[in-house]
């Protein structure tokens, strides 16, 4: 009996341990700095560049998946929508061509995922966002097709209404024309 206490008790002990031991793998062993001006224009773009290194020596982190989301809102809906995704180079930067739409306080929130690792660990910028001058999106209507001039497409449109109108004219004209007995007799054995 004093051995299966024993046993229970050296087991509680180890399983401590164990978890005592576990709490410290959760270190992050990889820095990212996020090299960008903290004060942007809306409308103007600027590369934010995400710089991975090693915590314990530095070194750079090649073929880390970098994945950048915002917070945003459209059509009434919120939500967060990533911006772009890219893997880090032989010096360890990965780069997003960023160009923010409204003025504002905005907050980019930025995973990266290290080789070899399961679950991605995070980090945030922040940075402000002045108004634009002028509007943003400016819509182009209808079809841009180089050489295809307004002249040109009217001279088609023109060309096919005539010849539909000429067709139209000619039924008219035969239906008008009626049957003068000039066709032969239609009853069979007639000749």
């Amino acid at each position: 009996m004093k051995n299966v206490f024993r046993a229970m008790i050296l087991s509680v002990v180890m399983g401590a341990a164990v978890l005592a031991l576990a709490g410290s793998a959760e270190a992050t062993h990889a820095k990212l700095d996020l090299v960008a001006p903290s004060r942007l224009t809306a409308g103007h773009s600027v590369n934010v560049e995400a710089v991975l290194h090693s915590t314990p020596g530095g070194e750079s982190v090649a073929g880390a998946t970098i994945t950048f989301y915002m917070d945003n809102s459209f059509g009434g809906v919120d939500g967060e929508v990533m911006l772009g995704q890219a893997v880090t180079d032989e010096n360890g930067v990965a780069v997003l061509n960023y160009e923010p739409r409204t003025a504002g306080e905005h907050q980019l929130r930025v995973e990266y995922l290290t080789p070899g690792e399961n679950e991605p660990e995070e980090a945030t910028w922040s940075h402000s966002v002045d108004g634009a001058s002028g509007q943003l999106y400016r819509s182009t209507s209808g079809v841009q097709i180089p050489g295809l001039n307004v002249w040109l497409l009217i001279a088609v449109v023109a060309t096919v209404w005539a010849v539909l109108l000429s067709v139209a004219a000619r039924v008219i004209a035969i239906a008008y024309a009626g049957d003068n007995g000039e066709v032969g007799d239609r009853r069979p054995g007639a000749m």
